[in-house]
């Protein structure tokens, strides 16, 4: 056990987040909340900067599955200060993520402290996720497409684990190699 918490705190000390966050995880959120509830102060935040490239993501071990109800920023947040390195969103319909300011505003939080991110999107049209993938591209750190939701809405929708069928594999194909083509980030 204590072989394990040391490792624990020289991740944690050493993790890219903390270097360039500070002491306070927090930081970078509260700026962005003040901006989006339009109160101003003259607090000085520190900001997280990404490291990534178009072709990898920051070395990582602890990852934070995307999970409904149980991966957003809050969460996300209170991980990280426990050594999480890696953090998905919970899924989000790439078609009413494109189509609608609301649920973007609604679904879809991050803050600098919270980096890397990965953008979780469920979908099944090739164009949709790539205009979804490219409206959070830099605010996160790679996209990633939902290919295990087994859930009746998945069925219904047909994306998810639903793409996985031999008859999907050339629409599947489709998706990952238009949007990997067309944005910047993996």
């Amino acid at each position: 056990n204590d072989s394990i918490e040391k490792q624990t705190k020289r991740r944690k000390d050493s993790s890219p987040q903390n270097a360039a966050a500070g002491s306070s995880i927090d930081d970078g959120c509260s700026a962005q909340k003040r901006k989006r509830e339009g109160t101003t102060t003259t607090t000085t935040t520190s900001t997280a900067t990404s490291s990534v490239t178009s072709s990898s993501l920051p070395p990582h071990m602890f990852i934070l599955a995307p999970m409904v109800g149980g991966s957003e920023l809050p969460f996300r947040l209170l991980c990280r200060k426990y050594g999480t390195q890696l953090c998905y969103t919970p899924m989000m319909y790439a078609k009413q993520f494109v189509e609608s300011e609301e649920y973007r505003r609604q679904e879809f939080h991050t803050c600098a402290a919270d980096r890397p991110l990965v953008a979780h999107f469920g979908a099944n049209d090739p164009n949709v996720m790539l205009e979804a993938a490219r409206l959070v591209q830099d605010q996160c750190d790679a996209i990633d497409l939902n290919l295990g939701c087994p859930q009746r809405i998945a069925k219904t929708g047909h994306f998810g684990s639903y793409l996985l069928d031999k008859e999907d594999r050339d629409l599947l194909l489709r998706i990952v190699q238009t949007v990997s083509a067309g944005i910047k980030i993996p």
